[in-house]
């Protein structure tokens, strides 16, 4: 009797690992490519946004510089003034050589400035529309992978 249950028991066992050494996929092997290229698609897709936000951040800081060069022309526009001032007091006698060259200096300054100012706007506005290029070339590789998702389970 024992050595039936034991020949039972033996058999059971090697029943189980030759059932354990089967695996039956719950995912074709067409679905992990599917998945794999959903999942490039989905990375590409997440590109795309970090770039979308990263141009609007540009944007604002060109924003900011629009307001510096305003800023910057008003000043040179109000130095042209005060040495257009200065002139006509000079000619009639009532300014001294050292203030007039005092307005001309800081007028000088208030061009170099506005220069500078229009420079890095331009810098700026160059780098957003780089970044749009960008975001319109990766907006055409992802149109390619837009894969169809076919899960077959069983």
């Amino acid at each position: 009797m024992k050595k039936i249950g034991f020949l039972l028991g033996c058999l059971a066992c090697l029943g189980s690992f030759a059932n354990a050494q089967t695996f039956t996929p719950k995912v074709s092997k067409d679905s992990v490519g599917v998945l794999m290229a959903r999942l490039e698609a989905v990375k590409a897709s997440a590109k795309l946004q970090s770039l979308k936000i990263k141009e609007a951040e540009e944007e604002n800081d060109v924003e900011k510089l629009r307001i510096k060069v305003l800023e910057a022309e008003g000043n040179v526009k109000a130095s042209a003034q005060d040495q257009a001032d200065a002139a006509e007091k000079t000619k009639a006698g009532n300014l001294d050589a050292k203030a007039a060259e005092k307005i001309a200096k800081k007028a000088k300054s208030d061009v170099v400035d506005a220069q500078k100012a229009l420079d890095r706007y331009n810098k700026q506005i160059e780098k957003v529309e780089n970044l749009r290029n960008e975001i319109k070339a990766e907006e055409r590789k992802l149109t390619y992978k837009k894969p169809y998702i076919v899960f077959d389970y069983k």
